[in-house]
Order: structure tokens, then sequence, then C-alpha cells
């Protein structure tokens, strides 16, 4: 399983990589070009020859003549009974050049590939006000690892609000919800740890938890949340002690809210192994139906065993990089020393733009959901008619869908890239790199730019029968 995910991985680095010329040839030219761009880094084990093969169709005899080139060539080396290795780029190439940075320079793509939403005008209006609290900042040094005292303090007083009762010193500002989650990961995982996450989940996460060396092990996740019954039984055989990952305000990447009877039975379950949980309520502000964030575990698991994930990006805009984490102090403080070695804290007038953006969260978020409700409602329409084969779970908030679409779609999507559109298939959002037949479809895209898209797609998908959603 783990070497045709890896060489999944290394498909969805290639994309189109077919060309006019043989299968060999373009293979070989598009592998080279992802050694030396350094997105093949030196030392990285390459898949074998047979699981790279079956993940981009062509015969393994292909591969291994391309492996033997890229070898001979100095890209490549094989180590008997080991496998084989990157050796290094040819030519000095750096991260940032060959084949991959032509997603950056204007090649017409259209990217489906993640849920980011437009940003908010609230962000240009506070801007000018910023700038005037800026001044009040200027003597101090600017560091602040652990978060401006003033955003600490507002967000403290939030969660206090809200039930559970948070000091300033509970809470440490981050980068966004990805760095929360890194910093998680790096302070509290590592080799001979095993953390639980649901299956599936935020690919950024399970990035985060592998990078840090640990053993990641998935859940079954379902309409209903996390398959409870599975997760007893993983933390039993564990051992205890662990780490459980979880959205159950709103899930990404599918889009559902985990009910109350069941968030509670999850939080028996974490007290009972002694697991230590990070609720990730990054899309909880994004409900479709609700006037007020989607719950999570705040008051039902216990506070010193919970870590809470927040952040004003999916809200506001992802270009406003504030996060947080909430959590007993002594983790806390962990987080902002491991912060601390890394960017001495997040920008100070991003900090002050979020302090002046949290009194207007009620009113982004009634217009977050107009917005969405329409989308979605015009993006089913879109499906139905033009994809009826599709089917996916029906979301109470976020900003995509988790679709079924009843086929590889590893492979529909590297034919979609080959055509112009960039997708995300079901096995990034897997640490077992299942749910091969899904793709998680933004809802936010105009209505002449779904409809381009479904079109497309619906020529490179096979005929099948009509499904219910």
């Amino acid at each position: 399983m783990r070497g045709r995910g890896e060489a999944e991985r290394v498909a969805r680095l290639l994309g189109a990589w077919r060309t006019g010329a043989p299968a060999a040839a373009a293979l070989r030219d598009a592998l080279a070009e992802l050694i030396d761009g350094g997105h093949l880094p030196s030392g990285r084990r390459m898949p074998g020859q047979r699981d790279l093969a079956g993940a981009l169709g062509v015969a393994r005899g292909t591969v291994a003549r391309v492996y033997a080139d890229l070898t001979a060539d100095g890209r490549l080396a094989a180590r008997h009974g080991s496998g084989t290795y990157v050796r290094g780029a040819r030519g000095g190439g750096r991260p940032g050049e060959g084949r991959l940075a032509s997603f950056d320079d204007g090649r017409p793509v259209t990217d489906l590939s993640s849920g980011a939403l437009p940003g908010s005008e609230l962000v240009a209006e506070v801007m000018p006000e910023v700038g005037r609290l800026l001044r009040r900042h200027l003597p101090d040094s600017g560091y602040h690892p652990a978060g401006l005292p003033e955003l600490r303090q507002a967000l403290a007083a939030d969660f206090t609000g809200r039930g559970l009762p948070t000091g300033p010193d509970e809470i440490v500002i981050t980068a966004g919800s990805q760095q929360a989650v890194w910093l998680i990961a790096t302070a509290l995982t590592g080799p001979g740890t095993r953390t639980l996450v649901e299956d599936p989940s935020y690919r950024g996460a399970l990035e985060a938890f592998a990078g840090a060396g640990g053993r990641v092990q998935g859940v079954r996740f379902t309409p209903a949340g996390t398959d409870l019954g599975l997760l007893d039984g993983a933390a039993a055989a564990a051992g205890g002690a662990g780490l459980l990952y979880a959205q159950t305000a709103l899930h990404n990447p599918t889009g559902v809210h985990t009910p109350a009877p069941h968030r509670r039975e999850l939080a028996a379950i974490a007290a009972r192994h002694g697991l230590l949980v990070v609720d990730d309520q990054s899309q909880a502000d994004l409900a479709w139906h609700r006037s007020e964030p989607l719950p999570g575990l705040d008051r039902l698991a216990d506070p010193a065993r919970l870590l809470t994930v927040g952040t004003l990006s999916k809200l506001f805009w992802g270009g406003i990089r504030v996060g947080w984490v909430r959590g007993p102090r002594e983790i806390v403080g962990r987080l902002v020393e491991v912060r601390r070695a890394v960017d001495l804290g997040s920008p100070v007038a991003d900090q002050l733009a979020a302090l002046l953006l949290l009194p207007r969260a009620a009113a982004q978020r009634a217009e977050r959901r107009a917005f969405l409700l329409r989308q979605y409602a015009d993006t089913e329409q879109v499906l139905r008619d033009v994809l009826p084969g599709w089917r996916w779970w029906p979301p109470a908030g976020g900003s995509g869908l988790w679709i079924d679409t009843g086929e590889d779609a590893v492979a529909l999507s590297g034919r979609a890239l080959e055509h112009g559109l960039r997708l995300t298939p079901g096995p990034a959002f897997s640490p077992h790199h299942s749910h091969r037949g899904h793709v998680r479809l933004p809802v936010w895209h105009p209505h002449s730019t779904l409809l381009d898209v479904a079109r497309t797609l619906a020529t490179l998908t096979e005929p099948r029968e009509p499904r219910e959603a």
C-alpha cells in the first residue's frame, strides 16, 4: 500500500507528462525536470517500477528503461536490495525551476485542487485602522512568539464566552491553521508515537503528522462522523496515551458536522484511552444552515487533554495568516518554544487586522453562508445535468464537495490536467492512500467555470448509469 501511495504522489507531481514523444522519452524528460527542479529531492527513494508503472498506466519496462537512463546520467542511484534513490539535480537546479514552475507563470490551468475562498472586502476596510494601530507597536521589537497580547486576550474571551474558560496564556497565535497543526505535530509527535486521524482527513494535517516521523493511522469517517467502534479499537491497540486529530465541527474534505451525541461519545472514548485530542475547527465558521460557528468538542472533552485549532483564513481571507491553538498552559508553552525557533511570531500587522476583524465575524459568516448556499445550488444543478453519475455526501457547510466519481479518480485527475484542469484525487486525503474513486471539488467558482469544467470532465469519464446523490 505504501509503495502504491508513493507512486501516486510522484504521478501527481508529474501531472500532464505525456507529449508527442514516445512514452519512455517523455517520462524520462518529465522525471528529470522534477529532479532538477528540486521537487524530487536528493536522497528520496523512488517508487518501485511496478508501482509507478501502474500509477502512470504504462508498461513496467518503460519505467525500467527510464530509471536506467536517469541512473546513467547521474540523477538516480540504484542500491542493491534497497531500491532506487534520487542522487541529485544535474545542472544546479533549484526548487521553483523546471516544469512545475509553469503552473505559476500564467499557464492556463483551472485550479480545482483547493477549497480556499476569495477574500472579504472587510479585510481591505480595516487596513487603514491597522496602520494607525501599528504606530503604537513600533517602539517594541515586533517579536511575539506566543502572539500579540491583545489578540490572545480577545480570543481567550471568545473561548470563555463559548463556555470554555480560557486565559491568554492558554492561546498561541500561529501563521494560519496549517502552522498550528505543524507545531502540534512537531512538538508532540515523532518516531515511536502513533497519531489517529479520520480517513479521509485534511491533507495538510496528514503531511504534518507524517513529516514528524511517527505512525499515522486512519479511522474510517462516515456521514455521521468518525466510526466510534473502530476508533475505540484503534485507541486500545495503540495502548492509549496517543494523539487523536479530528474535525468534529466541520470536516474537511467531506463537509460533515459531527452530531452532539457522536461528539460526546468520541470525547468519552478519548478520555477512556488517555488520548490527547486535537479538535481542528478551522472550517467551523463556514456553516450553511446556522448563524453561529458549528460546535466541536469544547465543552465535551477534558480541557486538560484538548487542543483546539482555529483560523481567520477560511472566514475572511487566506492572505490573513492568523490562526491559533487553545490548550493547556504546559502544552501551549511547548508550542511557543517550537514557534520561537521557526519565525519568532506572526506579523504584527496581520494580528492587528485579525483583532479588528474578530468583531465582524458574525456579519462575515452571514455573507459567506449566503454565498456558499447559492454556489452549492448552482454546482449541484450543473453536476446533476452534466455528470449525473457522480454522488456526494450532503454537506453541512464548507467550500467543497467530497465526490464519488465511480471510477479511478487518480487516472481521471491525470487526464484532466492534460486538459488544463487541476484536481486533487481522494488518496491525497487519506493516510493509507484510499478513496481512489473520490475527488474534492470546490463549489465557489463562477457558473461559467463550473459548467466548462463539468463538460470537460464529462468527456473524460466512462459512461455509466445515473446514481442518486
